[in-house]
């Protein structure tokens, strides 16, 4: 029973760490190419005001 409990907490631990790396890296190329942040996000307010005032 200890056994198939430390596989199942290994496997799942390990699912979230390869899930977790693989969006990370998602975001930084999304983040390369150029999109815009979000304006929820406290920076990403600060840049969609920078653009609109050279507009």
């Amino acid at each position: 029973m200890d056994f198939g409990l430390g596989i199942l907490t290994f496997g799942t631990l390990g699912f979230v760490v390869a899930f977790a790396y693989i969006s990370v890296r998602a975001t930084e190329k999304h983040r390369k190419s150029g999109a815009p942040k979000s304006a929820l996000s406290e920076d990403g307010i600060r840049e969609r005001l920078a653009q609109a005032k050279r507009v």
